[in-house]
């Protein structure tokens, strides 16, 4: 079985009509000490941080997730999980709710210039939110994405951009998880990143992003 690697390339990037998403890298997941802290999303903020850097210097708009949670903005399912996944205070809140320091991006990946950092409540970017509005305005065709949890977020925002027939482009270096359901976080990416380069994506790491766009734009 080819790895994502060896798919075949049905599009290029377009720096033009491309936009970058970067999945709730916020410090609730990033940052040591909080909530639901993901050391491999930790280790990534330098090369997330980079990528959004060179986005911001060629013009392609940068779009930013923060996972929250309130009394009246949740999905109940989740909501019904929080105590079980240890995501409540003492006092019955949850840690991951709206002003709080766990939803506020790290300190590394604050918005500059015209970035959009918007809250989602659910998995996917496009879920309940005006992501796909801002991205039709800015007649955005394909969507660079990265960011945490491999399995969770990530994958449904790829799979949602995938539905709406956006061109999507996985950063390999650029994704996370943790150890859950039976299985370490190298395995649920291998497994993933797989799985997108088949059927829903290209899948690269972002120093070959980066260099296909700067080809582009010669």
């Amino acid at each position: 079985m080819a790895r994502y690697w060896e798919w075949s390339n049905p599009f290029k990037i377009d720096p033009k009509e491309t936009a970058l998403i970067i999945v709730d890298m916020q410090k609730g997941f990033v940052d040591e000490g909080h909530c639901f802290f993901t050391p491999q999303a930790h280790e990534q903020i330098p090369l997330i941080a980079d990528f959004k850097k060179f986005c911001n210097e060629v013009g392609i708009p940068v779009f930013m997730s923060v996972f929250a949670q309130d009394k009246d903005y949740h999905n109940d399912y989740y909501w019904f999980r929080n105590k079980e996944r240890g995501l409540l205070n003492e006092d019955g809140s949850c840690k991951l709710r709206l002003g709080t320091d766990d939803c506020e991006m790290t300190k590394a990946l604050e918005s500059v210039g015209d970035d959009v950092v918007f809250t989602k409540y659910t998995y996917s970017c496009f879920s309940h939110t005006e992501l796909e509005t801002w991205l039709k305005k800015k007649r955005i065709r394909t969507v660079i994405i990265c960011g945490t949890c491999t399995d969770w977020c990530v994958d449904s925002t790829i799979r949602d951009a995938y539905h709406k027939d956006y061109n999507v482009v996985v950063l390999a270096d650029g994704v996370s998880t943790y150890p859950h359901a039976g299985a370490e976080p190298e395995t649920w990416n291998t497994m993933l990143l797989d799985l997108w380069g088949e059927g829903f994506g290209r899948v690269v790491k972002a120093e070959e992003a980066k260099a296909e766009i700067k080809e582009s734009l010669k």
